[in-house]
């Protein structure tokens, strides 16, 4: 009779656990089930005392298994891989995040005449970026990362190796900071900032290549602080670029910025940088910007060194709004030079500017990263492969660079940049650049006005 009713119990548990609804345990269902059997007669009561005996050490059991299996979930490490491949303990207080993006382009470029020289840029295909790095958080206040470039582009001045490599203290609070230690971004130039893989055009305007470091980072130390929700400043002293020994001067940079407005779709930005620089290594000072497309050092258009320089001056202004999809970014930098007493020439001034719009057609607004003062790429609403198109973005962009002072330095340039972006997924990007110079005044390349189609596959995760 036992056998029969376990049989019957087993019958009348996988029922119960088939019909309960949701305010039903399976167990408490089929108790409710024995009920009605034993009222109408089905089963007597002895029946139905053992089948309720077994089914109630049954459910002891399954608690008890259930808490045994909670547990044990409670000490496995949580494993995140949705956009990025991350591995932390259940309470979040370390965790290790492998990153990386591949960046690949092509250029198509369209040599023009000057006055004195043809220029000579040619088409190419490079691997621009292809970086892994590595991320950890230690007790949630302790950072460090490392992150590595296996790309050579040796041809444009920037070899493989060493990118980020760097430690943090994080501070919370209501007013929450950050003290960095190692190789990272200098505080100056919002475009220059941020990073690559948000950068709204295939290459960052001149300005940026002008008056920054090759890779945007150098060795040093630093302090962030968020104040109100409102307000960001930051202050560093660095040295040179980790695989540059020829540029060891040192660099005092400051940042603020004031956001009154940053909402998911609507984005107030105002900022101001400056750097006091002295004890160049070699007393010079050089800039070669590209021309907003990948070109190689030596067929920059604008290039230019001045020696005996004892120290200079460098500030800048930023700007930014986003209104829904719609949005616009601005950037003054400039540099005064101070030469040495070896030399009777003027201490010359140099700058530079940009503007540009987009329109984001689907729909989407950049987004905003309060703490850090910077932009990041749209998230699309509809994923290409999940039914959506992904998000498509139109821009243009004007953008100046002047590099002569009088008689002191290479020249003056003026160009165009119109672009179509594509966000398939939040972790691919498209992108495609018509870029014109409008004119170059003085140097080698005067009067020229050469073109070139930059395109770009990235991924980034």
């Amino acid at each position: 009779m036992y056998g029969l009713n376990r049989k019957l119990l087993r019958t009348l548990f996988a029922a119960s656990a088939l019909g309960a609804g949701p305010a039903y345990a399976a167990n408490d269902a089929m108790l409710e089930l024995l009920k009605v059997l034993k009222d109408k007669g089905t089963i007597d009561e002895a029946a139905y005392e053992a089948l309720k005996s077994a089914a109630q050490a049954d459910d002891e059991q399954n608690t008890a298994g259930q808490a045994e299996v909670k547990q044990a979930a409670q000490t496995l490490p949580k494993i995140e891989t949705k956009g990025k491949l991350e591995i932390a303990t259940p309470d979040g207080d370390f965790s290790w995040r492998l990153g990386g993006r591949v960046h690949l382009d092509g250029t198509f470029a369209s040599d023009d005449e000057g006055t004195l020289n043809r220029t000579a840029i040619e088409s190419k295909a490079d691997v621009r970026r292809a970086r892994l790095d590595l991320t950890a958080t230690a007790w949630r206040t302790w950072q460090f990362k490392v992150q590595y470039d296996f790309a050579d582009g040796s041809d444009q001045g920037i070899n493989r190796g060493l990118r980020d490599a760097w430690i943090k203290y994080l501070h919370k609070g209501s007013t929450p900071g950050v003290l960095t230690i190692g190789h990272f971004k200098e505080f100056i130039g919002l475009e220059e900032i941020t990073s690559s893989n948000d950068i709204s055009f295939v290459e960052r305007s001149m300005l940026s290549g002008a008056f920054n470091a090759t890779n945007g980072r150098r060795l040093g130390v630093g302090a962030s602080v968020a104040f109100a929700d409102r307000v960001t400043t930051s202050l560093g002293v660095f040295g040179r670029e980790i695989d540059n020994s020829s540029d060891d001067a040192v660099k005092l940079t400051g940042r603020l910025t004031v956001s009154p407005i940053h909402a998911a779709d609507k984005v107030v930005h105002i900022g101001a940088a400056g750097s006091w620089i002295t004890d160049y290594d070699n007393e010079s000072f050089s800039a070669n910007p590209r021309p907003e497309f990948d070109a190689s050092s030596s067929a920059r258009l604008l290039s230019t060194s001045i020696a005996d320089v004892d120290k200079a001056y460098r500030f800048g202004g930023e700007a930014a709004v986003v209104w829904g999809p719609f949005s616009m970014q601005g950037e003054y930098q400039r540099i005064d030079l101070s030469r040495t007493a070896l030399t009777t020439e003027q201490d010359p001034s140099f700058d530079g500017w940009y503007l540009f719009a987009s329109w984001i057609l689907t729909g989407e607004s950049r987004l905003y990263k309060f703490e850090d003062g910077v932009f990041q790429n749209p998230k699309p609403a509809g994923i290409v492969g999940k039914g959506g198109w992904g998000a498509w973005e139109v821009l243009a962009r004007y953008s100046n660079v002047d590099l002569l002072d009088g008689t002191i330095g290479s020249g003056e340039e003026d160009n165009v940049t119109v672009g179509l972006n594509w966000y398939p997924t939040p972790n691919l990007k498209f992108m495609a650049n018509y870029i014109r110079v409008l004119d170059i005044s003085g140097g080698d390349f005067d009067g020229a006005e050469p073109s070139a189609v930059a395109l770009r596959a990235q991924a980034y995760w």
